[in-house]
């Protein structure tokens, strides 16, 4: 954070959130400033100054609008009706040992919605109408919190400057957090995420841009680490527009149904990437694996990009071919790095470089065992793409690309 300073309890969550992440998923208590315990889990990093049971949602919400910075509701093992609205600087707990179930909202109105510097943990949200979690703030945290079965977004987090100034500079941590079988799972727009551990996984639905596990779009950073993205309907990971930065850490990206990782229209360079993805298993996934399209500066470091499943699709050649490629290059891409990935199983080939015009491609992956075809490069006479010779291979005639832009939702 570089700007505008959140509250204090934000800063003492996030100081212990990073000191101490190991304790965080055995968490069983919440400190207080006072002598009596207060029932709220004490390893996820909390200061209490004061803290308010709750043994039902009228009681809660009575005491989350009473609620002063820095204090805890604590929420008995049971469920509760929302919607509820977190206050800037409180936390929303379950008691001690337990965990609470959380539902309603409507389609408009999120099940929970956590502002400045709000925490939410150990909660298990279910069947929302519309979005399960909203933060329309610059820092909240969420720690082993579940959700499924949101008819929008498991969870939407939105930052616009002209709302909310300095959002953009904020962070909002995420530890643990599980987001299943929802039309969609996290969705950031303008903000910075920070998400550690935990999936999101098996999202299905029919609305436009639906069923994608991760969308970060307007300028958003996105840090990704040890998180699992699968079984998706549509897209794994979605990163779009010229603002917008990825960092994507030892995560898997399997078995998704419309593309693993895609880039579109992202706008970085080689020592400034705006998509980094490193030591990640990206496998299984349909079309391709990591994809971009009219897109700079994205390096792909170790990791694995395997098993891509081929798909039939209409290309550009007037055709239908069956699609399914390691890492795909499309549409005036450039200054794209691939640094000891192993290739290897894809269905048609290791990769396919197409349309490039512009910046530098370095392809230095090793190709394995099981890919019919190697690296392809194709109607990209103006780029210097530096591939070793035993990793080309030359077909007789050009492969058919599909390379659509996918469509950005609008959630909050």
């Amino acid at each position: 954070m570089t700007s505008s300073r959140p509250p204090r309890s934000s800063l003492l969550v996030l100081a212990a959130l990073v000191a101490g992440a190991a304790a965080l998923a055995g968490a069983s208590g919440c400190s207080s400033t006072s002598s009596s315990s207060s029932g709220a889990p004490a390893g996820i990093g909390i200061t209490c100054t004061t803290s308010a049971s709750a043994g039902d949602a009228a009681t809660a919400r009575t005491a989350l609008a009473a609620a002063a910075p820095g204090s805890c509701v604590v929420l008995a093992s049971g469920s509760y009706a929302g919607p509820f609205t977190i206050p800037a600087g409180v936390a929303l707990v379950a008691q001690n040992g337990s965990r609470a179930t959380l539902t309603g909202g409507t389609a408009q109105e999120p099940t929970v919605t956590l502002g400045d510097g709000a925490q939410l943990a150990f909660a298990d949200l279910v069947d929302a109408p519309g979005v399960a979690v909203a933060v329309r703030a610059a820092n909240a945290v969420l720690s082993n919190v579940n959700v499924t079965g949101a008819k929008s977004a498991a969870l939407a987090v939105l930052c616009r400057e002209t709302a909310t100034p300095g959002c953009a500079s904020g962070v909002v941590s995420l530890t643990d957090v599980m987001l299943t079988k929802s039309s969609l799972g996290l969705w950031v727009s303008g903000a910075h995420v920070s998400w550690k551990g935990g999936a999101s996984a098996s999202h299905a639905g029919t609305a436009l841009a639906a069923a994608a596990g991760v969308i970060a779009q307007d300028g958003a950073k996105l840090d990704l680490e040890s998180v699992t993205v699968e079984k998706n309907e549509g897209v794994g990971i979605l990163v779009d527009g010229a603002l917008t930065t990825a960092s994507i850490k030892n995560a898997t990206v399997n078995e998704n149904g419309e593309r693993g990782i895609w880039a579109q229209r992202v706008n970085g360079t080689l020592d400034a990437p705006a998509l980094k993805i490193e030591g990640s298993q990206i496998t299984k996934n349909k079309i391709v694996g990591v994809g971009a399209m009219e897109s700079h500066g994205i390096i792909i470091v170790s990791g694995r990009i395997a098993d891509t499943v081929a798909a039939p699709l209409v290309t550009n050649l007037e055709s239908t071919e069956q699609v399914g490629d390691g890492v795909g290059i499309f549409a005036k891409s450039g200054d794209f790095k691939i640094d000891g990935s192993l290739f290897e199983t894809n269905a048609r080939a290791a990769g396919v470089i197409d349309g490039s015009e512009r910046g530098i491609i370095i392809v230095s992956g090793k190709v394995g065992s099981g890919t019919g075809l190697k690296f392809v490069v194709q109607n990209s006479l103006g780029a210097d793409v530096q591939i070793a010779d035993s990793d080309r291979s030359m077909p007789a005639k050009a492969l058919g690309v599909s390379a659509p832009k996918l469509a950005v939702p609008s959630v909050l």
